[in-house]
């Protein structure tokens, strides 16, 4: 019975120690970060307009992150000419140590409540993102970079 007992406390001290491990190894996201990127959106049925194929600019500011969740503006552009166009992120780091990021773009406005899904990979300093708009269409890879001050 004791060596029962011996081997289950070895197992949840190696469970705990692995789960600390993972926790430890959750990086630090807050920041500002930038990306450029090619998008396109599908065509428009009504108009008979073809696909659409643009240049944009990305700003995601993580200004609070507990744990492996964060929060922050994120905002985009087509050009500097362009005003932004504002929306919120929520996101999470997977507690498997894979660096995968999952981040929800949404609205304040209700009328248009969640505008995109994000799968996102952390990995070498920076954030490799898959962009779906559920509302538009519109999707995108792109490298986000930490901006430095």
């Amino acid at each position: 019975m004791t060596r029962f007992m011996t081997a289950g406390a070895a197992a949840l001290a190696t469970s705990l120690t692995l789960a600390t491990a993972a926790m430890a190894d959750t990086p630090d996201l807050r920041g500002i970060w930038t990306a450029s990127q090619t998008t396109v959106s599908p065509s428009n049925a009504a108009s008979g307009d073809a696909p659409r194929f643009n240049q944009s600019e990305w700003v995601l500011d993580i200004q609070k992150q507990q744990d492996n969740v964060f929060w922050g503006p994120s905002k985009w552009r087509r050009n500097a000419s362009d005003n932004w166009t504002m929306y919120e992120a929520t996101g999470a780091v997977s507690q498997d140590g894979s660096g995968k990021i999952g981040i929800v773009e949404s609205s304040a406005e209700p009328t248009i409540g969640v505008n995109a899904l994000i799968d996102a990979r952390y990995e070498d300093g920076k954030i490799y993102a898959d962009f779906r708009s559920l509302r538009t269409g519109t999707t995108y890879s792109t490298v986000l970079e930490r901006q430095v001050n």
